[in-house]
């Protein structure tokens, strides 16, 4: 929750679909950086080559 949260979204549902892919939901490049801050990664850990 506190993730859905921190990338702007007030439920879990988006996170869930997102990791996988259902229903062609997915996350911007936005949204990938503000996870990479919350976990404390950088992006390029976040997004494979």
């Amino acid at each position: 929750m506190q993730l859905a949260f921190a990338i702007g979204h007030n439920s879990v549902g988006h996170i869930a679909k997102a990791e996988l892919y259902k229903y062609n939901k997915h996350f911007n490049l936005e949204q990938l950086y503000k996870i990479s801050k919350v976990l404390g990664v950088s992006l390029h850990q976040i997004i494979p080559e």
